[in-house]
């Protein structure tokens, strides 16, 4: 039988203390222009030069910049030689595939609930529910019944938290749907929404997208490289792993930006206050020379991203995983940027302000796109090193 939502938040403060156990398993910021940000951010932040030398481009479709990650076939991180690491022998991809930038932001998040939300009461889409976390604002709805909702100005780029997973993978069938409005829209494309629900304690939702669809929730061997491998780690042609995701082995430092009146280089480990701010609010791409050896921003910091794949540490609990880093979390959530373990594994159905996420997609892009040159648009000369 399906679990009720109480039972679901019941077993979640019992096993609260997965969050720290999955943890335990295993360049400075520079001021932003926030007017800059207006759209999705796109070229006006340029890749490093690692991502350069790793032959990253970046391709907007469907409102997202996507950066395209290369090297198929590479050989998966062999693990730091400890016992029971999660991450031994992940990261491998064996084709070419486009990831998110960026997390999905305020801008894009209210696109689609706009979308979802804005029509008669009795033709609600399911399983999607308002977060507090994020930069918009109440407007007025244009169907009866229906509700809606706008982007202040400089909000465009805040991140988006609260989301679930089946959440998730319903924006990735809106977007498989070209932004349709009509109900089916949203119920499949990518994943069977009819497939969401539990048996007991077990979900039973579709444990992976269609072999068709145009966008999915990356898979953490996707995320993993994305956020960690490098062509040239070792020298030019010669690939490996960075420890952190920040293109690096040591740990990024936790704090505002330069914007805010810090240097941090990930935004995590600091509390709101008079002076900087609050984490929630400081937008995607605030640490822009910080980025993943293929260009990803906000991979250590922002939210803590959702990934396609599943857990099982005894073959019948099943849970999703998520990766990266929280803003706002303490110092301690460095320890989950490494590349030996992921953040937490969660029921697909729980939210939480720490979680977010990033789309995947198929090369080529599966609708029009725009390219934007290396040649002359990003110019970033030095490579990290430390």
């Amino acid at each position: 039988m399906q679990l009720s939502r109480a039972g679901i938040l019941f077993g979640h403060q019992q096993r609260s203390g997965r969050l720290a156990l999955a943890a335990l398993a295993g360049l400075s910021g520079c001021a932003v222009n926030q007017a800059a940000f207006a759209q999705s951010g796109g070229p006006t932040i340029p890749l490093s030069a690692v991502a350069q030398a790793s032959g990253a481009t970046i391709t907007r479709s469907a409102g997202i910049d996507f950066v395209t990650i290369g090297s198929p076939g590479n050989t998966p991180w062999p693990g730091n030689g400890m016992p029971g690491v999660p991450a031994r022998n992940r990261g491998g991809v064996n084709y070419e595939y486009r990831i998110g930038r960026f997390e999905v932001n305020t801008t894009q998040w209210v696109e689609f609930f706009n979308a979802a939300f804005d029509r008669p009461a009795n033709d609600r889409i399911p399983y999607l529910i308002p977060p507090t976390f994020w930069g918009a604002a109440g407007a007025a709805a244009t169907q009866p019944g229906g509700q809606r909702w706008r982007v202040p100005a400089g909000n465009e780029m805040r991140a988006v938290s609260q989301i679930d997973w089946r959440m998730a993978a319903i924006y990735c069938n809106w977007l498989h749907n070209d932004k349709r409005t009509d109900r089916a829209a949203f119920l499949d494309g990518a994943y069977n929404v009819g497939s969401f629900g539990y048996n007991r304690d077990v979900f039973l939702d579709q444990a992976a997208h269609h072999s068709g669809a145009r966008y999915w929730i990356p898979t953490w061997d996707e995320w993993l490289k994305a956020a960690h491998f490098d062509p040239n780690r070792n020298g030019p042609g010669q690939a490996g792993f960075w420890t952190y995701s920040t293109t690096s082995d040591a740990r990024p430092l936790g704090g505002p930006p330069l914007s805010r009146g810090g240097n941090g280089e990930a935004n995590y480990g600091w509390d709101a206050g008079p002076i900087f701010g609050s984490p929630f609010t400081v937008p995607l791409g605030a640490y822009p020379t910080v980025q993943s050896p293929w260009g990803l921003l906000d991979t250590s910091g922002g939210t803590s991203e959702w990934t396609e794949s599943i857990s099982s540490s005894d073959g019948f609990d099943r849970y999703r995983i998520v990766d990266g880093s929280t803003y706002g979390g303490p110092q301690f959530d460095g320890i989950t940027d490494r590349i030996s373990t992921y953040f937490a594994d969660e029921f697909p159905s729980i939210s939480s302000i720490d979680f977010g996420f990033r789309i995947a997609t198929s090369v080529p892009s599966p609708c029009g796109c725009v390219a934007f040159g290396l040649s002359s648009l990003w110019i970033l000369r030095r490579r990290r090193t430390s």
